[in-house]
């Protein structure tokens, strides 16, 4: 059976990672255009798209190329352990983005000890993903592998295993976007490889979102009774007894504890961490696994063979809407939350990606207006490396000195217009900056692929 490849894919892929730049590069994070900021608690803006379309995307893209796989031969076991290994370089990449910096700028080390661990630490994070990724130079990588993994502890040997990378690395944020996609993708895999069917599908999507629905309303926290999905995010000033009102704060705080978002963590007088939360943590990842779900079975009406163009666009939207309805509706006893991802979120971002994709699928494929859509398309096809690498270069901008600041304050100072356009515009031009590189890329067919 022969898959026709979804122009419109790449190009919401391409959109939503373009997106994703925008909303997380600001020229200033004190001065933002409120639909490129999160809610701040129930309810959602642009921004609250972003994620949930991505998940959506990993969904529809397997179902071009799982059941195409299989048909070449390949068993659902080797097919498990490649998303596993694909999962595994994916969690590591996340780990790398938040520790690389530590290898550039080193703080007081500067010896030989400190630049054979970073030498190390370098080539033993590039062999591993390029190894879970999958090579046909394996013996070579193999011994990268190897040789940086002895520079590494011989490194921290040397320094007494005191050295910023390594605190770095101790104090490792674990959850995280990367991390996320990881998993999400991993655990929808797991269920397809084992019920594969539509009936199957919507079950688990049922089943799941359900589960979270009453576990996240019905279940007492210990120490603070019925959840209250009423009450945001706790301040300095929140009593102790109020710090966990729903089970995503109670679950991270005693998983996770410090090693999650650390814009999100609160001490007490004595520098004691009372409380941590992280918008990609634990529990909700269960209802985020259902995003690519409703991806999955957005990919098998897309490859049906029984129906033709007009037939699939015309699904796409009647199960859009449906969808953001049913969101909706839950969303009356259960808020639209991105932070905590509820099921009500789940359901509503789901419509709304089947709604923006069938714009797609009807300009791109089926009307064959590719050439506006190109950049977007660029972006597709490099989406990981895009993600990984801006990430890499808008932290580069923060910590290289100029002047009194940044680099990034200096460019944000030269914008025109007024504290929140210029930082709009800086928002823009990183973006636009992206946009030539992934063009480029895309030109010379250099695909990043993990």
């Amino acid at each position: 059976m022969q898959y026709r490849r979804l122009a419109s894919l790449d190009a919401l892929r391409g959109l939503t990672i373009a997106a994703m730049l925008l909303v997380n590069n600001p020229g200033s994070w004190s001065h933002i255009h409120w639909p490129l900021e999160h809610a701040t608690w129930n309810g959602w803006t642009f921004t609250d798209l972003v994620f949930p379309f991505f998940l959506f995307m990993v969904g529809v893209a397997m179902m071009f190329s799982f059941p195409k796989r299989l048909a070449r031969g390949d068993s659902r076991r080797t097919l498990m352990g490649h998303v596993v290994a694909r999962a595994a370089a994916l969690m590591l990449l996340g780990w790398w983005g938040a520790s690389w910096s530590r290898v550039l700028w080193t703080g007081q080390e500067n010896d030989i000890w400190s630049i054979l661990l970073r030498v190390g630490f370098v080539a033993g994070a590039a062999a591993s993903v390029i190894l879970l990724a999958g090579t046909d130079r394996r013996t070579v990588w193999l011994s990268v592998f190897g040789g940086g993994l002895m520079l590494f502890f011989a490194g921290a040997l040397g320094s007494g295993w005191e050295d910023s990378l390594l605190s770095r690395l101790a104090g490792l944020r674990i959850p995280g976007v990367l991390v996320r996609i990881a998993w999400c993708y991993l655990l929808a895999s797991a269920l397809w490889f084992w019920m594969p069917t539509w009936k199957a599908m919507i079950g688990w999507i049922t089943g799941l979102l359900g589960f979270y629905f009453l576990f996240m309303l019905a279940v007492p926290i210990p120490g603070f009774g019925m959840p209250d999905l009423s009450m945001g995010f706790p301040t300095a000033d929140t009593p102790v007894d109020q710090l966990f009102s729903n089970w995503a704060f109670y679950i991270d705080f005693n998983v996770f504890g410090d090693h999650t978002w650390s814009a999100r963590q609160l001490q007490d007088a004595s520098g004691t961490l009372i409380w941590s939360f992280d918008p990609e943590g634990l529990i909700s990842t269960i209802p985020a696994t259902c995003s690519v779900l409703f991806g999955i079975l957005t990919g098998k009406w897309l490859i049906r063979q029984d129906r033709d163009d007009q037939q699939k666009l015309n699904g796409l939207f009647v199960a859009a809407g449906w969808l953001m309805l049913i969101g909706l509706v839950v969303s009356i006893w259960m808020p639209i939350n991105k932070r905590i991802w509820t099921s009500s979120y789940t359901i509503f971002t789901a419509g709304m990606a089947l709604a923006t994709l069938g714009i797609l699928y009807h300009a791109i494929d089926m009307k064959g207006w590719t050439k506006w859509a190109y950049p977007m398309v660029a972006y597709g096809r490099n989406a990981i490396f895009a993600f990984v690498a801006s990430g890499m270069m808008a932290t580069s901008l923060v910590l290289v000195d100029v002047g009194d600041g940044s680099l990034k304050g200096w460019l944000y100072g030269v914008m025109p217009g007024s504290p929140k356009m210029a930082s709009f515009l800086f928002g823009i031009s990183f973006v636009t900056v992206w946009a030539l590189i992934v063009w480029r890329l895309d030109r010379r067919k250099w695909y990043f692929k993990v």
